[in-house]
């Protein structure tokens, strides 16, 4: 070590950084797993009739596991190790393994958001539309990179040689601008439902129809609530992490573009699970608690105010849809 310049010390600490990262995703994942795996059972696995999104939650969890263990076992073997076994295979099956749990997570957020839409053929049908040209995007790009790689990649530093003899065109980068497209056109579809929840809200709350405390204890643990929140939140993190990882593709190093990348490859592992576990919870819950139908007070002769409450109507019986 005492030959080693700077340049290759930092390199060397950095690749450490990477497998301790890949170690700290695979316990998290397989932590949030543990934990949930009470809920899974009650909601996923006792559920009489099995559906598409059960399937896609079990190829998002059960993937997303196995895909973080061998992401763990692969980098502190090779620090561990002392060796350069992390070939190319292994980044390539990491990579095709990501993909897959990806797009089991955003078949999910589909089924979440059309329902926002009572499952209408036009947002579905742009949704899927989307879905398909951003894959069809990415496996050109990733194909074209093959086509022009490198044969022989030159050493990051000196005395340091990389496991990965293969170094990709620059414009590898390219590859996260379908995917930060679509994360947008998810997060966009989820803003129009939830600005006319809000209004309802405000409208109800202003009628006298609903009390500062029934907002507040009642509406954060609603169908509604929920659907909406996650809805949002979530394809705003995969949007904030795709666009961070176009930025890191595109001006930083290689090892600095790993590092993100197992970020990427962790988020949709939580995610997919969350988008059907916090909503069957409280899907799940007795109707009349859902709906918290607040006392008669003249709601029946006043159609504007009815009116009001027709965005919780949809979400509900949207959800509803997509549950049978």
């Amino acid at each position: 070590m005492a030959d080693l310049t700077q340049a290759s010390v930092d390199w060397l600490y950095a690749d450490q950084a990477l497998s301790i990262l890949f170690l700290a995703t695979a316990t998290c994942v397989i932590y949030d797993h543990i934990t949930t795996l009470d809920e899974e059972v009650e909601l996923i696995w006792k559920r009489p009739k099995w559906t598409r999104v059960q399937f896609f939650f079990f190829i998002n969890r059960y993937v997303g596991d196995a895909m973080q263990l061998y992401g763990a076992f692969v980098f502190v073997r090779h620090i561990l190790g002392h060796t350069n076994d992390v070939s190319n295979y292994s980044t390539i099956l990491l990579a095709n393994l990501g993909g897959i749990v990806m797009g089991a997570m955003q078949c999910i957020m589909i089924y979440r958001i059309s329902s926002m839409y009572e499952n209408k053929e036009r947002a579905i049908l742009l949704l899927y539309i989307g879905l398909v040209f951003e894959w069809l995007a990415v496996v050109l790009i990733h194909s074209l990179c093959f086509v022009f790689k490198d044969l022989a990649a030159p050493d990051p530093a000196p005395d340091v040689v990389p496991c990965a003899q293969i170094s990709f065109p620059p414009w590898l980068y390219t590859m996260w601008i379908p995917i930060a497209g679509f994360d947008f056109l998810l997060m966009s579809l989820t803003l129009s439902p939830a600005v006319k929840h809000y209004r309802s809200m405000k409208s109800m709350k202003m009628a006298g129809l609903l009390s500062g405390s029934t907002i507040r204890h009642g509406a954060e643990s609603s169908l509604a609530y929920i659907l909406l929140r996650d809805s949002i939140t979530f394809p705003f993190i995969e949007l904030l992490v795709s666009l961070g990882n176009l930025i890191v593709f595109m001006q930083e190093p290689v090892l600095a573009a790993q590092l993100s990348l197992s970020i990427a490859l962790f988020i949709p592992c939580v995610v997919g699970s969350r988008l059907i576990l916090n909503l069957r919870e409280t899907y799940y819950q007795p109707f009349l608690h859902e709906c918290k139908e607040p006392p008669d007070t003249g709601l029946g002769s006043d159609d504007s105010s009815a009116d009001n409450m027709n965005m919780d109507i949809i979400i509900i019986s949207g959800s509803h849809a997509e549950e049978n």
